[in-house]
């Protein structure tokens, strides 16, 4: 398995892995604005964030955004005091959520391929 991600890594041009972590990093500052501050200051960040993943297509995975997002979250929260605690919850949630569903995006050739598998 780290093999394959290494490859992909490895054949993915610099721009490409320079744009993914930019895109990581957005999502990651809108979970932390979300979390200490009121309002919707995080917002633009979040949708630049996966703006900037889906346009350049730099992201070959799509969990690393919601996953990125609810440890952002879950660390804000953990480290001191927080703002909203609905938004908390909604945030966590709604992570939550996002991140089963890309997961299941992202698996679902694996699962078509093992169905449709070499039969006897």
């Amino acid at each position: 398995m780290l093999r394959g991600v290494r490859d992909r890594v490895r054949a993915t041009p610099a721009l490409a892995r320079l744009l993914s972590l930019a895109s990581l990093l957005l999502v990651a500052a809108a979970a932390h604005s979300g979390a200490r501050a009121a309002g919707v200051a995080w917002l633009p960040l979040l949708v630049a964030g996966v703006a900037l993943a889906l346009v350049t297509g730099a992201t070959a995975h799509r969990w690393p955004l919601p996953a990125i997002w609810l440890v952002v979250t879950l660390l804000a929260a953990a480290s001191g005091t927080f703002v909203n605690t609905a938004w908390l919850v909604g945030a966590l949630i709604g992570g939550a959520a996002a991140l089963a569903a890309a997961l299941l995006l992202d698996t679902a050739p694996l699962r078509r391929a093992r169905r449709t598998g070499p039969r006897p």
